[in-house]
């Protein structure tokens, strides 16, 4: 693909997703924390959705509609159907190998589980049955439409005031989700937030909008927690599906972090290159790792080490294994997809 190197954005790519997998999913997935922390760590998704943005407002790429999906397809689905068969297969052996799995806490796996509907679960890329930790797969659907469909906006934005083309998105989604509980459209309409930020305002926005939009998310957020009578904690229950206030705070955040790194460069290494090239892979096979990590912790002291010891071993043993794995799941996803050219 004929693409601007943006080495900055590879760097944030990379770092977002080791957040999203070595603390957000550590604390939540391995019940590390309680709340507000829990609440506090959720804000992965919409920075991917940003910096998929950012990745658009930089790429030289001018793809039709027809070319996105085709892209889209290949990169999104094909290797989350390679993903879910070696998924099946490695719970299926394990299963086999591994006498009495369920006392490491793991319900066993046999062919014979799957049924015509877990089929059509996979094809239409909703879950992977019977497979623990598998929470994370739900982003895939709203990222296609949104991605997929993203030229449309492209065009649009040529003719719309980009503050007012940003600030309609927002209202768009806040009305919307006062009249539906419809996950996939409140997901489409947030997450559509975030994707045309990022396309809008990556290195193209100055300091002085970035805080009066943090200001702004912040007031309505403490609006809401004392005045109003709204919670914001668990911010699990306002991200799925997600409403207002979800996406204000990722806003919040998002300004904050934006701030943060307006001046820092984060110097590329060779992880750093690794995550942001392997970073989907690593995200789908996350539940390998996950149910790795669940068993090695059942079965040594951090089971009941302090809390800060777990998090920490865990967060490692998430980032080594993320890792090592990909050594093996990248260049078997590349082999394959390179046969169905």
């Amino acid at each position: 693909m004929n693409k601007v190197r943006d080495i900055q954005l590879d760097n944030y790519r990379a770092l977002v997703m080791i957040y999203i997998l070595c603390v957000s999913h550590v604390l939540h997935w391995l019940l590390n924390a309680g709340e507000p922390i829990l609440s506090l760590v959720v804000i992965g998704t919409p920075v991917i959705f940003f910096v998929s943005g950012a990745a658009l407002s930089v790429s030289r790429s001018k793809r039709g509609i027809v070319e996105t999906v085709i892209n889209r397809l290949k990169r999104i689905v094909v290797p989350f159907y390679i993903y879910a068969i070696v998924a099946i297969v490695i719970a299926v052996v394990a299963t086999l190998l591994i006498p009495r799995i369920e006392l490491v806490g793991f319900r066993p796996v046999r062919l014979s589980d799957f049924s015509w509907t877990d089929a059509l679960k996979v094809i239409f890329c909703q879950d992977v049955p019977h497979i623990p930790y598998m929470a994370h797969l739900w982003f895939i659907i709203p990222y296609l439409i949104l991605a997929c469909s993203f030229p449309l906006q492209v065009k649009l934005t040529k003719h719309v005031n980009r503050h007012v083309y940003f600030v309609a998105c927002i209202l768009l989604f806040v009305v919307v989700q006062s009249f539906t509980q419809n996950a996939l459209i409140r997901e489409v309409l947030c997450y559509n937030v975030f994707i045309v930020a990022g396309y809008l305002y990556y290195r193209k926005c100055d300091m002085r909008l970035c805080v009066l939009l943090a200001v702004i998310a912040l007031a309505a957020l403490l609006v809401n927690e004392f005045l109003l009578g709204g919670h914001f904690s668990p911010l699990q229950d306002h991200k799925f599906p997600p409403d207002w206030v979800f996406c204000a705070y990722s806003l919040f955040v998002l300004c904050l972090v934006s701030l943060v790194f307006w001046k820092i460069r984060v110097p590329q290494n060779r992880l750093l290159r690794i995550w942001n090239k392997r970073g989907y892979t690593m995200y789908l096979y996350q539940s390998v790792i996950f149910a790795v990590v669940a068993a090695l912790r059942q079965h040594t002291y951090v089971s009941s080490a302090m809390p800060v010891v777990r998090v920490l071993t865990d967060a490692a043993l998430v980032f080594v294994l993320s890792t090592a794995l990909s050594y093996l799941t990248y260049p078997l996803e590349r082999y394959i997809m390179d046969k169905l050219k």
